[in-house]
């Protein structure tokens, strides 16, 4: 897409997350819709509705000047009649915004956003997997539904973005969603300014809590939920402990 003359309009960037939950994805879209609203860019934000048993990170995405356009019915779980409206709903905004690229994260805004961007004629539609959802967060059945419908999405993308060569391997050559050359490894862009005073605390929670300085010190950063395997963490730990007792 070529963009030469001054006097063309901004680059119209919409992005679509089904909601702005604790987790990694709400903060990637909030920072990248903020630096991609730079002179020459417009970036837009839509989101879904935040569970009532979900942390809400929507004052993160403030805190920046992000103003996400909330549509209550694009959340998680999969609804066929309200997932046509939201499609719908889409559609009508991406008439009126007309981005020329629309971004989806996550896999339910993955399905009705691409959807609603080819149908609106977008002539860029790309998706990031922020991981995937075949494996421990479905019964079979839904996790089947799912495999469908992003191999069926992935086919109306430009292109494909996932986080890690490890996972560019499992949706291409694992699940199948599309082949390899449509994807592109890029890793998450994260404001790291508020953990550049990390190393002048370096040895306060060992003080703190009597570990030698020659001890190893290991940890995990996660939501408590299954899918993140805090067992396997334990299970390290352990071997560490037996290793450097």
């Amino acid at each position: 897409m070529r963009r030469s003359a001054v006097t063309e309009r901004p680059l119209r960037i919409m992005r679509i997350i089904a909601r702005l939950n604790v987790g990694g994805p709400a903060i990637h879209v909030a920072l990248l819709t903020q630096r991609l609203a730079a002179p020459g860019c417009e970036s837009l934000l839509v989101a879904g509705q935040v569970g009532a048993d979900e942390g809400d990170m929507s004052y993160y995405a403030e805190s920046l000047g992000v103003q996400p356009i909330i549509l209550p019915a694009l959340g998680r779980s999969l609804h066929p009649l309200r997932d046509l409206q939201v499609i719908w709903r889409l559609y009508r905004l991406m008439r009126r915004f007309k981005p020329d690229v629309v971004h989806t994260h996550t896999a339910k805004a993955g399905f009705v956003g691409r959807v609603a961007a080819w149908l609106a004629g977008a002539p860029v539609i790309v998706h990031t997997f922020h991981g995937h959802v075949f494996r421990g967060y479905f019964s079979p059945t839904m996790t089947r539904v799912f495999l469908v419908l992003e191999r069926l999405t992935a086919g109306m993308s430009s292109a494909v973005i996932t986080l890690t060569e490890g996972l560019k391997r499992e949706i291409a050559e694992e699940f199948g969603v599309c082949p390899p050359d449509k994807i592109v490894v890029l890793g998450l862009g994260l404001d790291l300014g508020r953990f550049a005073a990390a190393p002048r605390r370096a040895g306060t929670f060992r003080a703190a809590h009597g570990v030698p300085t020659d001890a190893p010190l290991i940890g995990i950063v996660g939501r408590l939920v299954p899918v993140k395997n805090h067992r396997l963490f334990l299970q390290a730990a352990a071997l560490v402990l037996r290793q450097e007792p």
